[in-house]
């Protein structure tokens, strides 16, 4: 079998889930201080689950996205290690959006993908990529 890294290979390892989220822990702040996205991230370790809250800036006042479980976390290598990536959706009725954040030089940076539901028709599903620190 072929591997782009040599990391990435598998013979003679066993199972090795990522390790404790706690690396996330505490409220991140948007690097970008005029953003029309999220504005703070606030990450809970618990045990081996990472619950992570938003808050988009709304049209007149903060709005929270409300609290999820990331979906999967992340280590950065197939052989475990802690967890330094993770994925989370949230619902917001009209449009769902997915997460796919990293640490990376003390920095928290997320890719986040707005998918736009039939009310919201006329308007496009859209990208944003977002810096945090704590």
């Amino acid at each position: 079998m072929k591997y782009l890294r040599m990391q990435d290979q598998a013979e003679n390892i066993g199972t090795a889930a990522p390790g404790a989220p706690s690396d996330f822990s505490g409220t991140w702040v948007n690097t970008n201080t005029e953003t029309p996205g999220v504005t703070r991230v606030t990450c809970k370790a618990n045990g081996n689950a990472l619950r992570v809250r938003f808050e988009g800036n709304g049209s007149s006042e903060p709005s929270d996205w409300g609290e999820v479980t990331a979906e999967l976390l992340y280590a950065a290598s197939i052989h475990g290690g802690p967890a330094m990536s993770f994925l989370a959706v949230f619902d917001l009725g009209f449009k769902k959006v997915r997460v796919g954040a990293n640490l990376n030089q003390g920095l928290l940076v997320m890719s986040i993908h707005h998918s736009l539901q039939n009310e919201a028709a006329g308007r496009s599903n859209y990208f944003a990529r977002e810096f945090f620190h704590r």
